[in-house]
């Protein structure tokens, strides 16, 4: 039975629904369908882009699927826009958190909902190519992989054009290792692989109990991925794009993609990083151990960077300064910053590099990790067929 919002947040009407703690769920229809991949999309807030995303998704030539969005307590029509393609789609399923709780908590609730053999996370900003799904599950299927991830397209939104690819899209496939994943996670980059927006087995995710870290505002697609390596999972990539990626701060317009965006929390960021780190220590090579130390340094400079520049917006000359002589190391950022803006390629070139090392056959079984799963070899196809298992 549905009951008000305690927060008031609620102005569509919730008849109908299915009530649990903590959030609102619309019914199960076609309960005895097969379902091959689930669609999650958590939204808070998105009228304007959320239609585009939902269509994208249930417009797949994958028909045989599941849409799920998580509604994390929205204030503007994204309720009353969910609960009408709830009305029209059977596949379509919707859930309304109670308050506003974050994406990782969204995430969790729909993956203990999905029926799909594999699971997809989509923003509510971007949108998928009409045969995503079709195509990575195809590459899943034939390289017997726990996780299969594309390439992207980067979408400016104020200029309203495509900008680019986080690489140069090719007819590669290739097997991403846990080592190769972590030397391709820059903090200071625009793209890196923690920003990756794979589909991975469902069965795989729920033996592991890899869920989201629900402490995690930001940054929570790096922490899962991170989670799914330990886990001894394995990854392929391909080289063609099918995700559509709206930017944060566009490449052309140079403003942010919606005014409502805050500042990365680096800081919080830093600390989940931490633990993490110091829970996996016995699991990691010193190889992989010193890029996640790496990280957390840029996640350190990145923070004081910000606070610096928020105190020279303020006028606060002593507060930066104070900053600075703190953590000198932010200045790293700052030239790496300039030289980006100056020269434009040099950030994607930093990707297309590590995802050249990947293809190389040479850089297979680089460290094992040490609770007994090895890292899975790099090697390139050109017929798009997978090593002879």
């Amino acid at each position: 039975m549905a009951t008000n919002d305690p927060n008031g947040l609620v102005s569509a009407n919730l008849m109908g629904l299915e009530e649990h703690p903590g959030f609102w769920l619309s019914p199960l229809s076609g309960a005895h369908e097969p379902v091959i991949a689930t669609v999650v999309i958590p939204t808070f807030s998105a009228a304007t882009t959320l239609g585009r995303a939902i269509r994208s998704a249930l417009n797949q030539t994958l028909q045989n699927i599941e849409v799920i969005v998580v509604d994390d307590a929205s204030t503007d029509g994204s309720w009353d826009l969910i609960r009408t393609f709830v009305s029209e789609d059977s596949r379509l399923r919707a859930v309304r958190n109670k308050a506003n709780c974050g994406k990782a908590v969204g995430m969790n609730r729909a993956i203990a909902l999905a029926r799909g053999r594999w699971l997809a996370v989509l923003d509510a900003d971007d949108w998928f190519q009409g045969n995503r799904l079709s195509a990575l599950l195809a590459i899943g299927e034939r390289w017997q992989a726990d996780m299969v991830a594309d390439n992207q397209f980067f979408f400016d939104a104020i200029a309203d054009r495509t900008v680019g690819t986080a690489w140069k899209p090719t007819a590669y496939e290739w097997r991403l290792t846990f080592d190769n994943f972590l030397i391709g996670s820059n903090a200071y980059a625009a793209f890196n692989f923690g920003m990756l927006k794979p589909i991975i087995r469902t069965d795989f995710m729920r033996f592991q109990k890899l869920d989201y870290d629900e402490e995690a505002r930001h940054g929570q697609d790096f922490f899962h991925l991170l989670q799914f390596f330990l886990s001894g999972g394995r990854a392929v990539v391909t080289d063609t794009p099918y995700y559509h990626y709206t930017q944060p701060f566009g490449a052309i317009s140079r403003q942010w993609s919606h005014t409502s965006r805050k500042r990365y929390d680096f800081q919080t960021a830093l600390l989940i990083s931490q633990r993490q780190l110091a829970a996996a220590a016995d699991k990691l090579s010193p190889a992989q151990a010193a890029s996640l130390k790496r990280r957390n340094e840029q996640l350190m400079s990145l923070e004081h960077f910000y606070q610096a520049k928020q105190c020279v917006r303020t006028h606060d000359l002593v507060g930066a300064l104070r900053r600075l002589v703190r953590r000198p190391a932010m200045l790293s950022y700052a030239f790496w910053r300039l030289r980006q803006r100056t020269f434009g390629r040099a950030d994607t070139l930093a990707i297309e590099r590590t995802v050249a090392r990947s293809r190389q056959p040479h850089h297979s079984h680089l460290s094992p990790l040490r609770n007994g799963h090895e890292t899975i070899s790099c090697r390139p196809t050109t017929s798009l067929q997978p090593p002879a298992t």
